[in-house]
């Protein structure tokens, strides 16, 4: 509101309660005691209208985000406070036919639109507080919209707008593998994306409980024996849809299908399946009999092919020696020199 219509306001009703004041002096002297009381009232009711007309309305200026079925609180409230218990308070929704969607006065309900039917309040204790919300129990995808505030008695409105989403529960279509004593992540999600940390998740192995969040933490009584202290949600991914589940140190008796469930969610599909396949660890190579027997045979092989190359050359070698020996008397019968030599000698003896 204006600064100069804000003062206009609180000038008005200044000279109001300025001519109560003045009356209330001479009735004070010409009339009852039970006049006077009515006066007071009177005096007070201004005095209340006189701050409310000084208050702003204020409703949430981020969208509202709710799924399909859940409760929501569209919040609205005079700052500074001022009750607004014997007020009027109304809630449209504009292009709605009734556009009306409900009507508080004089402390209880005057209309609700049969669309809404049981299905909005007002919070009767806050009214006092300047609390003006409206909560709509099981929200439905044609409840999203522009939602208006209005107080007649000080002429004020404010918007907010609802946005009533659906969203599915996605396991994995692809089996996910995992070697015995790692940890594994078992993907699930929501599409579209959805905050879901106020909501319930199940997760169930061949119908055993494997893991159960609700009421914002992890509740884990009834969680099966097998799966204590190695299951675990990613509570800062929650908040964008993710439920995925780790489960660690994985055994061969984990192997099968999971199953991840919002029990509370309305939608076409609430659950999603992931089939998990266990694999041994690689253990140490062993060599069979038949491997044994192969490799002694190739050494025998080995050993006796050796033996007979080594003979060839011992024999070939000694041939050769053989051969040198008898080349040795031929060059000396040939050799000129020790035919020389054996004249010279026949000379001398001569």
């Amino acid at each position: 509101m204006p600064h100069q219509q804000m003062n206009c306001i609180s000038s008005i009703l200044f000279f109001r309660k300025r001519e109560i004041c003045s009356v209330t002096s001479t009735m004070a002297l010409l009339y009852p005691a039970t006049i006077m009381k009515l006066l007071l009232v009177l005096m007070s009711t201004l005095s209340l209208v006189d701050a409310a007309a000084l208050s702003a309305l204020i409703c949430s200026h981020q969208p509202i985000v709710a799924l399909a079925g859940d409760d929501v609180i569209l919040p609205c409230h005079l700052e500074p406070a001022v009750s607004a218990s014997s007020e009027t308070v109304e809630w449209t929704k504009p292009g709605l036919d009734p556009e009306h969607i409900h009507i508080h006065q004089d402390g209880r309900l005057m209309y609700q639109n049969p669309s809404y039917n049981d299905r909005t309040i007002l919070f009767m204790d806050e009214l006092t507080k300047g609390n003006v919300s409206l909560k709509i129990f099981s929200v439905k995808t044609s409840d999203a919209g522009k939602y208006k505030c209005f107080l007649p008695f000080i002429q004020k409105e404010a918007s907010i707008q609802l946005i009533v989403g659906e969203s599915d529960v996605i396991g994995s279509h692809e089996p996910v593998t995992v070697v015995v004593g790692d940890d594994v992540i078992l993907p699930c999600h929501l599409e579209t994306p959805f905050d879901v940390k106020t909501l319930t998740v199940e997760w169930t192995y061949n119908k055993t409980i494997a893991h159960i969040y609700r009421n914002k933490k992890d509740d884990l009584v009834d969680q099966d024996q097998k799966f204590k202290g190695r299951t675990s949600l990613f509570p800062d991914e929650m908040t964008k849809g993710n439920i995925s589940l780790k489960l660690t140190n994985v055994t061969e008796q984990d192997a099968g299908i999971f199953n991840c469930y919002v029990p509370k969610l309305h939608s076409q599909v609430k659950k999603g399946n992931i089939t998990l396949n266990v694999e041994k660890k690689p253990g140490p190579v062993r060599r069979s009999q038949t491997d044994n027997d192969s490799i002694v045979g190739i050494v025998v092989v080995g050993i006796i092919v050796t033996s007979i190359v080594g003979a060839v050359l011992l024999k070939m070698r000694h041939d050769k020696g053989g051969q040198n020996m008898g080349n040795t008397g031929d060059c000396e019968e040939n050799n000129p020199e020790t035919v020389i030599l054996n004249e010279e000698d026949i000379s001398d003896t001569a």
